[in-house]
């Protein structure tokens, strides 16, 4: 009876030895499903496999909703929960109710650069650059000032574009 018994045991530590094995070779397959998956993310976002960005933009106001072309945008104001969108067709100003972060977001990958807080500027609308005051004046006589955290940043910027048309 003892034997009997120490067989049943043993079967049924046998089959539960199955189990957890099948089990093991489930979550391994599962794990290598998920590390082929993150490569393929970390592949996207180091720009490997190039994701298409989109050139037009949807801004919704409170009374329509507007498709913008990102070209045309010289730039975005803070207003505290409210940003004022500049655009080139003659000074039209969408205002939206979202923060400058949201649009800063909307906008990565276009070359639109945060120079303060409160504004984000599209650097091919730069006509002068005022060194001396740390200012900009953007096309539509729109003088603006540059923080001086981002001023280094905002030069190297400037730099490249200066390579790129050169």
């Amino acid at each position: 009876m003892i034997v009997l018994r120490e067989n049943n045991e043993e079967i049924a530590l046998q089959k539960r030895l199955v189990e957890l094995e099948k089990l093991l070779a489930q979550t391994k397959k599962k794990l290598q499903d998920e590390a082929e998956y993150n490569k393929q993310l970390e592949a996207v976002l180091k720009e490997e496999y190039p994701v298409r960005k989109s050139k037009i933009i949807t801004i919704k106001s409170a009374t329509k909703i507007e498709f913008v072309n990102v070209d045309d945008i010289i730039c975005c104001d803070a207003d505290e929960v409210y940003t004022h969108v500049h655009l080139n067709d003659k000074r039209k100003i969408i205002t939206v109710a979202k923060t400058l972060s949201t649009f800063e977001t909307l906008l990565v990958g276009h070359d639109f650069f945060r120079i303060s807080k409160s504004h984000i500027i599209n650097p091919s609308y730069i006509i002068t650059f005022y060194k001396d005051r740390n200012q900009l004046l953007l096309r539509g006589n729109m003088v603006l000032d540059i923080a001086r955290r981002r001023r280094v940043e905002f030069l190297k910027v400037l730099n490249k574009k200066d390579k790129e048309i050169i």
